[in-house]
């Protein structure tokens, strides 16, 4: 049997008293056997195996030991998790604020589909060819329908992101907008159905980015079905927005993900992507869309929506009938029906302006809980 090697520590914490190390990341393969029956695998393909390399921040809501929990457990964790997340009043109001001004985003103004730069290109290029074993691997996957649900999974997270980010890269949140709205990137779920991905993407995104809302979600869908329609390299597109998640990822908490799914998705999209099935994805979503958006996410939310919206359009008819008691005007009803247009016009006008900073003054009242 060959001797183990010295293993030096990486890092030495003297005010903690605390001693790191890196630890090499396995891949799990046939030629090593079956796991132990305490652990179970995961990442791209559940090619992976053992305890996670580095432990990741509680505040990205991820799942640490996901070795240690079987699939079902994991979505069964998953949905307990955004339960308990779920905050009732911040998404009753961005329900409302959605309504008044679509949250202040600028949602119509994506820029157009651009090819890779050379650069890109060129790191594509290694990441594909930097581990001759994962690429075997990755080539001869046989199931690849929850591979590519697991990308699409990702791929509805980067265009939240996009859309509420002016499709730029923000250095601030894109990583845990990406991170927590992925399912995916979590809790290392995989989903077998399409309405399954949808469900909990609905979820996900109504529960822990800054801005939630459903119509938002279902923006997001649209605009990925749109974009994976309209583009003539469909590679290079899916390559391009995966390097929207690694560039996220890659100096912050999230930089082990890159390693467990984001390079080996690089890899799947220029080595073994079943176009058909890509396509055959994209018509299910677009057909489950119609039936997804309108269900609860599962949270009582409706119950809460209804009451905020109740009390806003009682204090706006509350404000109404006070501006009207102190302001009454002694003209009468036939002189004022000769008045000009202009002036209904203001008054119409002002009205509205009115109505407007009724509700946005309730929402700045809400108490929202952190």
């Amino acid at each position: 049997a060959g001797k183990c090697g010295k293993v030096l520590p990486e890092h030495i914490d003297y005010e903690k008293s605390s001693v790191s190390f890196r630890v090499p990341l396995d891949v799990a393969t046939s030629s090593k056997g079956n796991p132990p029956d305490s652990t179970f695998p995961y990442g791209f393909g559940l090619l992976y195996s053992g305890p996670l390399s580095v432990d990741t921040s509680q505040e990205l809501k991820s799942l640490s030991n996901p070795e240690l929990h079987s699939l079902p457990d994991r979505m069964t964790l998953k949905e307990a998790a955004e339960k308990a997340d779920f905050n009732a009043e911040h998404y009753g109001m961005d329900y409302i604020q959605f309504m008044i001004d679509k949250l202040g985003l600028k949602l119509s103004d994506l820029s157009p589909v651009k090819p890779l730069t050379d650069e890109q290109r060129y790191r594509a290029s290694a990441i594909v060819s930097e581990k001759p074993k994962q690429r075997d691997l990755i080539k001869s996957i046989s199931e690849h329908r929850p591979v590519m649900l697991g990308m699409f999974d990702i791929l509805l997270a980067i265009a939240y992101d996009r859309l509420t980010n002016n499709n730029e890269l923000n250095e601030a949140n894109s990583h845990i907008n990406i991170q927590r709205i992925s399912a995916t990137l979590s809790f290392f779920v995989e989903f077998s159905t399409v309405e399954a991905l949808l469900r909990s993407f609905y979820r996900r995104s109504c529960t822990y980015p800054f801005y939630r809302n459903k119509d938002l979600t279902q923006l997001c869908v649209e605009t990925l079905i749109e974009r994976v329609r309209a583009t003539n390299n469909r590679k290079e597109w899916l390559t391009q927005e995966l390097f929207h998640a690694y560039d996220a990822f890659k100096t912050t908490d999230c930089a082990i993900l890159n390693h467990y799914y984001i390079k080996d998705y690089i890899r799947y999209v220029e080595l073994a992507l079943d176009e058909e099935l890509l396509m055959q994805i994209v018509t299910e979503l677009e057909a489950a869309l119609p039936e997804v958006h309108p269900e609860p996410l599962g949270f009582g939310e409706e119950n809460v929506v209804q009451r905020l919206l109740k009390d806003v359009i009682t204090q706006d008819s509350d404000s109404y009938v006070t501006d009207s008691d102190d302001y009454e005007s002694p003209v009468s009803l036939s002189d004022e029906s000769g008045a000009d247009d202009d002036e209904d016009d203001d008054d119409a006008s002002s009205e509205k302006e009115l109505s407007n900073e009724n509700v946005l003054e309730k929402l700045m009242n809400l108490k929202l809980s952190s």
